[in-house]
């Protein structure tokens, strides 16, 4: 491992661990989650995402086999004016 590579990271910091020929060292991850400025804005946008998350888990339940619906419909592409 090249610890050089580790020294100004902003997602974490290397710590020796240990004395001698066990030494080591280990990365040690910033604290997760950084805060975040939850304004109305910003809550109207997840909510808005967690509504429509709802609706599309809703419809899937909806369907027979949900698995099969992967790819796009060949009627999709099909009806596309690049196709």
């Amino acid at each position: 491992m090249n610890a050089e590579r580790f020294r100004n990271s902003p997602s974490g910091r290397l710590l020796k661990v240990g004395q001698g020929d066990a030494a080591y060292r280990a990365f040690v991850p910033n604290a997760l989650p950084p805060a975040l400025n939850l304004d109305a804005k910003l809550i109207r946008i997840l909510s808005g995402a967690d509504r429509a998350l709802g609706e599309l888990a809703g419809l899937g339940r909806t369907m027979p086999n949900p698995n099969s619906s992967y790819a796009p419909s060949s009627a999709a592409r099909r009806c596309s004016p690049r196709a």
